[in-house]
């Protein structure tokens, strides 16, 4: 009987894991073809020679990726009353790479503002 517990469980622990898996995908994939041509518009937008130069390497570069938080400010966790607490931890960004560059461009989806970033 035990055995059979086990079993269960583990099969409903695989079945989360799958459904959590699958949306996560679905979502990223949502989110890339809704906001992919806006970010690199964006990033094109931005001043500088090197940005623009770039301009069509960030959009058609190697496959963005989208990520929580902005982990270029430095606002601390336990700092719930700052301002960009959301725009540290909450808030998701398309960020776009330059291939065979350090230059990277990270597109706020939700103020619908970019920041090119050396690395």
């Amino acid at each position: 009987m035990r055995a059979l517990v086990v079993a269960l469980a583990l099969l409903a622990g695989l079945k989360i894991w799958i459904q959590d898996s699958a949306y996560r995908s679905a979502t990223e994939d949502a989110l890339l073809l809704a906001y992919r041509a806006k970010a690199a518009d964006a990033c094109a937008a931005i001043s500088g020679a090197e940005a623009r130069k770039s301009a069509a390497d960030l959009s058609t570069g190697p496959e963005p990726r989208v990520t929580v938080g902005n982990t270029a400010l430095s606002v601390h966790i336990w700092d719930f009353d700052n301002a960009l607490w959301n725009a540290r931890f909450r808030q998701p960004y398309l960020v776009l790479s330059a291939p065979g560059a350090s230059l990277s461009c990270a597109y706020d989806i939700l103020a619908g503002t970019a920041t090119i970033t050396h690395s």
